[in-house]
């Protein structure tokens, strides 16, 4: 007969504020792994996530998982800080002032703000898993 095709999304909330959101596209680094909502840097060899060393080259934060060989990504805006799904090696406290040169602000959020991150295993930055909020 026929296949009922069942799936789970969990919707993240990221964006934190009305600070404008100007987001821009590129080439993905050959086999480079790029999560939704981590910080990513752009060298000759393309773009890919930031580590504790390439901080200086960051361009953004990726909106989505790439498609193909291209990754959209977020140039300014404001975000809230649990959402982000940070590289091993990399914290938050780091990422701001790096971020904040781009035209990009990172929030905590208060309790009147909702529960950006989902219960479960989507590699969203709670606490203790993978970085420090």
């Amino acid at each position: 007969m026929f296949d009922i095709k069942t799936s789970e999304k969990h919707l993240v909330n990221f964006v934190a504020g009305p600070f404008p959101i100007v987001a821009d596209y590129g080439t993905v680094e050959a086999d480079a792994e790029i999560r939704p909502r981590a910080p990513i840097v752009q060298d000759t060899d393309g773009i890919k996530e930031a580590t504790a060393t390439t901080l200086d080259k960051l361009i953004g934060i990726s909106a989505a998982e790439p498609s193909g060989d291209e990754v959209i990504y977020y140039m300014t805006g404001e975000f809230f800080t649990q959402a982000l799904v940070l590289p091993p090696g990399v914290t938050a406290e780091a990422l701001k002032p790096e971020l904040r040169k781009l035209g990009i602000f990172l929030r905590e959020r208060s309790r009147l703000d909702g529960d950006p991150t989902p219960d479960d295993d989507t590699g969203a930055n709670t606490n203790g898993s993978g970085g420090t909020a």
